[in-house]
């Protein structure tokens, strides 16, 4: 059977008139327009709301993430001086995303504000997000709400309002209102043995979050155990709890925050440290943490002053991978004798690279390894460390290094980048005052000594030794007796060695010596220095360089022609200094240059010195023997009190001798 067929019957078409036409596209075109209305309307509703309903309020998101269903907003301020309404309701999106965050401090101050209405959206409320809102009496908690910052709503109707007692936010303890009594136990559960043990307990359990500096000051408290169903321990929790005693850390908390046990001064116990991830700044400052602490691996970071002055704590172990000891870690733990590293760090392997300010001062090690990331010792490192008698440092004569990455924020490639192993630079105050110390000991990559004992070697590769500008005390107040400074540096730092009353002998190497400065008061009062002998390089001596040194017999002054000043105090007080001589290229002799140098006999000064300041001789023997070489009156503009007061004169002491 034959499929049918369709016929096409064509029909004729009316003309329209020119009226109806126009009338026929207007009608489309208010269509399209009703149909667009309809389609846009939740666009055009957020593009009011973000630009014209709130102009009082900024807020940010993250425009990198190539995922959209994974971006969202953050409240980042509202004007106090704007029309904001007394009953704010924070929007649920905000350019088509939801808003999960109210940033910190976006609401603080706003005096006007009464209520706050949050979308169910709301995960995160910042630190001092409606501080000192001082109308703020109402708001809903967000179902989903587990967040809040340090102060969020300090100073306002809503937390004043609360009895003394803990105020809770939903799921979140978000402070505690007046004094816990005497012999407080906080615990993690109603079934911890330790509430039969303690007068008093509060329990944690069941929170999502503990505020931060819930329990600050709170003298009451002897007992702490963590909840185990939370990994954080928030800023100050703990804060100045002076009575606390023991703290049990659960078993689940990976990070510990800012000054959260800081100042408290009894507390000795503290279970354990094995699951630690990140320690917060000044975290346990002031403890009496007793003992040994040993990390585990997960351990990543440790903040700055962690355990300031944690005095009764003994030993410390930390695992490999951690890459920065920061600034104050350990600073005044006098009982501290051990820190022990991974021997990783002291292999080529190693990735401890920065070790901060004062990391070890007033400890009591005796003895230090440097691992062989660490590239610079900062300030005050070891400084008041009266135990340290030697330190152990890598020197890099097999070119061995680390490899790091780095993005390159023009291409957005990660690069490579090869750094150098060795020290090449030590900061200011790093052994000062550590009256033991005596030894910098280098080593090879097999940890084979390859430099003398009993002295202080510096590295091939350390490049810098102290600043220009300002008070070095690198060396002072030790037992170092030889000082080694055999590398690149290109200046002896001011007050390098001040005071380093058993140093005896200062050695360069003297066919590659880049040394051009010596700076103020070096050696001064380095009273068992017995002779120097200045490198040619050298171009200036600043004042006071050795000054007391009081067993200096004899000193070589550099022979060049941009040596031309003998600074103010040079050798003022080097009372066994007999003899020196006087380069040539000395044009200028400054104020009591040799004052008190009892010691020495005679001493020529050349033609070349046109100026020479008051008492330069002061305090001298009257027996010194001066001659006085003269040309193209060069003494013209001595000063006229050269000699000093002391009893030198002219006609029994000088020479003037015609070139």
């Amino acid at each position: 059977m034959d499929s049918p067929e369709f016929v096409v019957v064509p029909v004729e078409k009316k003309k329209k008139s020119k009226a109806k036409k126009t009338i026929t596209v207007i009608s489309m075109i208010f269509g399209i327009l009703a149909i667009l209305a309809g389609v846009y309307t939740p666009l055009i509703y957020f593009v009011l709301l973000d630009y014209l309903v709130m102009p009082y309020l900024t807020f940010s998101y993250r425009s990198d993430i190539s995922d959209e269903s994974q971006i969202t907003v953050t409240i980042d301020k509202v004007y106090s001086d704007s029309d904001y309404p007394a009953r704010f309701r924070v929007p649920g999106k905000l350019m088509g995303y939801p808003v999960t965050a109210i940033g910190p401090s976006a609401f603080a101050g706003l005096d006007r504000l009464k209520e706050v209405i949050f979308p169910e959206t709301i995960t995160s409320i910042g630190t001092n997000a409606f501080n000192n809102c001082i109308n703020l009496a109402k708001f809903n908690i967000p179902r989903d709400l587990n967040y809040i910052g340090k102060d969020a709503f300090n100073d306002t109707p809503y937390i004043d309002a609360y009895p003394d007692d803990a105020v809770i936010i939903g799921s979140i303890l978000y402070t505690y209102k007046g004094v816990l009594a005497n012999d407080t136990a906080i615990v993690k559960s109603e079934e911890s043995p330790a509430i039969d043990d303690h007068e008093h307990y509060f329990n944690l359990g069941g929170f999502e979050q503990i505020g931060a500096g819930v329990f600050a000051n709170q003298a009451g408290i002897t007992y702490v155990e963590y909840p185990d169903n939370l990994d954080t321990v928030s800023d100050q929790l703990f804060y100045n709890c002076t009575n606390l005693s023991e703290v049990y850390l659960g078993n689940h908390v990976k990070y510990i925050g800012e000054e959260v046990f800081y100042g408290d001064s009894s507390l000795k116990i503290v279970k354990s440290f094995e699951l630690i991830e990140s320690i917060g700044n000044y975290a346990f400052k002031g403890t009496g943490i007793e003992g040994s602490i040993v990390f585990g691996s997960n351990l990543t970071n440790i903040g700055a002053g962690a355990f300031q002055d944690s005095k009764a704590l003994t030993s410390v172990s930390f695992p490999f991978g951690l890459a920065v000891l920061n600034n104050y870690v350990f600073d005044g733990c006098e009982s501290l004798e051990e820190v022990i590293l991974s021997e990783e760090e002291y292999s080529p392997q190693s990735v401890l690279y920065d070790i901060g300010i004062a990391a070890f001062r007033g400890t009591a090690i005796s003895e230090f390894r440097i691992p062989f990331s660490v590239r610079t010792l900062k300030d005050s490192a070891f400084e008041n460390a009266k135990n340290l008698t030697k330190v152990y440092a890598y020197d890099n004569t097999t070119d061995t290094g680390r490899t790091i990455s780095n993005l390159n924020e023009e291409t957005g490639q990660i690069e490579t980048s090869r750094i150098a192993h060795g020290l090449q630079k030590i900061t200011p105050r790093v052994f000062y005052n550590a009256d033991n110390f005596k030894e910098l000991i280098l080593v090879d990559k097999d940890n084979q000594i390859v430099s003398a004992l009993n002295r202080v070697t510096l590295p091939n590769t350390l490049q810098q030794l102290g600043e220009a500008n300002t008070d070095s005390f690198i060396f002072s107040n030790t037992a170092i007796e030889v000082l080694d400074l055999s590398s690149s540096i290109r200046f002896i730092a001011p007050t390098l060695a001040k005071g380093a009353a058993q140093l005896r002998e200062v050695l360069f190497d003297y066919d590659t010596v880049s040394v051009n400065t010596i700076y103020r008061e070096a050696f001064m009062n380095c009273s068992s220095l017995i002779s120097f002998a200045i490198p040619d390089t050298v171009r200036t001596i600043n004042m006071s360089v050795f000054e007391g040194c009081s067993s200096l017999t004899s000193v070589t002054l550099p022979e060049n022609e941009d040596f031309i000043i003998i600074d103010v105090n040079l050798f003022r007080g080097c009372a066994s200094l007999s003899e020196i001589t006087i380069p040539g290229t000395v044009q200028d002799i400054k104020e009591r240059a040799f004052e008190n140098c009892l010691g020495l006999i005679a001493i020529a000064i050349p033609s070349s010195v046109k100026k020479i300041g008051s008492n330069v001789f002061n305090g001298c023997d009257n027996s010194l023997q001066i001659t006085v070489m003269t040309r193209n009156n060069n003494t013209a503009n001595w000063n006229s009190q050269w000699l000093g007061t002391s009893g030198l004169t002219v006609e029994a002491n000088v020479t003037y001798v015609p070139e």
